[in-house]
């Protein structure tokens, strides 16, 4: 049994014993309930003293269509671990490479990669440790059909004595017939990123992209007030959110018209209906084929609500039965509560941790404490800071590694912009909104979608007045290096102060955000640029509040980000 269906296992017959009443993450949070352990937690794989291969290999993109075949690639992982994570095998290596916990081992050669669909197949030479390794495999002999292709990999090793190790991995291909009459959203397996035809200009092309956007309720919202759409458009926005249920089809209608007009993807929210099959066919066949159809969303919070454990990937599976053009959302509130079988049911993982404003340690909603095993303060097992968005999004991001996602299944973030009412006795400022989605993309999401708007009355200002700035910068400065897969990148941590490094082979792109209430220096050194010896001429400031830099350092007053490129 593999590692990850032992989890399934493990959750499934978990969940099966707890005792059905109103939890939260599996735990009791009343005054006249008791303590019961919610379970589900997940399980971290054994470590092993010798060397391990992760040997993966995926698509390039899902899906790949018909006027892609003759340019299709796989990528290919040949990482060398420490940890039992799915699919990992021991592997001998040479006594003068790298044994230790390296990923990267020096002098231990190649690996001969197989690639096989069908009659169609490659060969090539691959090296050993190495990630993100594009081999061609022309699939137009292939039929384009809705079912996808099994894909088999073999991976061959001459060991130091000799013998052949060989190692096997399968996957999934993808491969849909053109589709020139609605829209088409591909997900990039070798960044995560997806990529999208503009809304109003199909013919253009696909182009990647990293959605930016919010929740809005419609009803409350959206119904009432349409303007709310120009004015996301207006602050930069790509993307927009609509809360369920959608009970006015008119006004719907109408929603959905101008965010057409205005060039806005839309992600289609099936919370109200994911669990009844019918509806959610209903769904698909009537919204399929919208222009600026980005994702399909089923689960929202499924792990808080305790909903069935299948139940989102039996939406998934339906979806894409009948359409495969969309990738599929859910979004998981829990810090630790059967992340492994909730995420069977999707392509993209949102957390949405909302730590700013909250007692971490007592409910002034239910009044009782907060522990692992108890309570309910607004945020799962959180500390109330950004250190939490930080161990959210990394966290997520490990797990799916663990599980053999890591190229399939992506993390995005929905940052904080409401408060002051229940749990949260704050409303972030606009600083702290724009920290959770640079410590985000640091730790790995490829999205961000924030909850809700209008935000918060008393920060309207702040939030949105930082959004003007900052989307445009993402898109600008940001998104070119994510999206670019031969991009390398480095996460570094320095007295609080959490830092991500891309550099795409000419500049370096540095994100940076103080997560505690202190001043920090930060030599250059510390993030990875020690290279730096005159920062005038050398680094280029996009973006601060509070934060600055000299020739040596940079300065951090409390809460302080920072967004620089640097070329050395």
């Amino acid at each position: 049994m593999s590692f990850r269906k032992y989890l399934l296992v493990l959750a499934t017959s978990v969940s099966t014993v707890l005792a059905q009443g109103q939890t939260w993450c599996g735990k009791n949070y009343m005054a006249n309930q008791t303590v019961v352990p919610p379970g589900g937690q997940f399980v971290l794989p054994p470590q092993s003293n010798d060397s391990l291969l992760a040997f993966r290999c995926a698509p390039g993109f899902r899906p790949y269509l018909e006027e892609d075949a003759k340019t299709a690639v796989f990528v290919v992982d040949t990482r060398i671990v420490y940890d039992w994570i799915d699919g990992a095998s021991p592997i001998s290596l040479p006594s003068n490479s790298t044994n230790s916990t390296s990923q990267s081992p020096s002098n231990a050669g190649n690996v001969t990669v197989t690639i096989k669909v069908g009659d169609v197949h490659t060969t090539q030479s691959v090296p050993l440790g190495a990630t993100g390794i594009q081999v061609p495999l022309d699939i137009s002999k292939l039929i384009a059909q809705k079912t996808p292709y099994h894909v088999d990999c073999t991976a061959s090793y001459r060991t130091p004595s000799s013998n052949t190790q060989k190692y096997f991995a399968n996957a999934s291909l993808l491969y849909l017939p053109d589709n020139n009459s609605s829209s088409i959203t591909k997900t990039d397996l070798r960044t995560g990123s997806l990529w999208v035809r503009p809304v109003n200009n199909p013919g253009s092309g696909f182009r990647p992209f990293i959605p930016q956007g919010f929740y809005v309720s419609f009803d409350q919202y959206l119904a009432k007030n349409l303007s709310l759409i120009d004015q996301l458009k207006a602050d930069g926005f790509n993307t927009i959110h609509p809360i369920p249920p959608y009970d006015n089809a008119t006004i719907f209608e109408q929603v959905l018209n101008r965010t057409i007009e205005l060039g806005l993807y839309i992600i289609f929210d099936m919370r109200s209906n994911y669990q009844n099959l019918t509806a959610t066919a209903d769904l698909v066949n009537t919204y399929k084929s919208l222009p600026n159809l980005l994702t399909w969303e089923t689960a929202h919070e499924p792990d808080g609500n305790s909903d069935p454990l299948t139940a989102a990937k039996q939406a998934y599976d339906l979806i894409y039965q009948m359409d495969g053009y969309h990738p599929v959302s859910i979004v998981l509130n829990c810090e630790d509560y059967n992340f492994s079988p909730y995420v069977e049911g999707a392509d993209i993982v949102l957390e949405d941790a909302y730590p700013i404003g909250i007692n971490a340690t007592y409910s002034p909603v239910w009044n009782t404490p907060c522990t692992p095993d108890f309570g309910h303060c607004g945020c799962d097992n959180c500390q109330g800071g950004l250190i939490d968005i930080k161990a959210r999004v990394q966290t997520y991001k490990n797990r799916l590694d663990i599980l053999g996602y890591g190229r399939t299944k992506t993390v995005w973030t929905t940052p904080q912009a409401f408060g002051s009412g229940a749990y949260w006795n704050t409303t972030p400022t606009g600083q702290q909104w724009a920290a959770i989605d640079l410590i985000s993309f640091n730790h790995g999401a490829m999205g961000s979608m924030s909850y809700q708007y209008p935000t918060t009355t008393g920060n309207v200002t702040t939030i949105e007045g930082t959004a003007t700035n900052l989307t445009a910068i993402v898109t600008q400065n940001i998104q070119p290096f994510l999206v670019d897969p031969r991009a390398t990148f480095s996460v570094y941590n320095y007295q609080g102060v959490d830092a991500g490094l891309w550099n795409n082979g000419t500049t370096y792109l540095l994100l940076v955000a103080n997560t505690l209430n202190d001043e920090v220096i930060v030599p250059w050194s510390a993030v990875g640029l020690g290279q730096i010896t005159n920062a005038t001429a050398q680094v280029q400031r996009i973006f601060s509040v509070a934060q600055n830099f000299n020739v040596s350092s940079l300065n951090f007053r409390p809460g302080g980000i920072g967004i620089y490129t640097a070329t050395l």
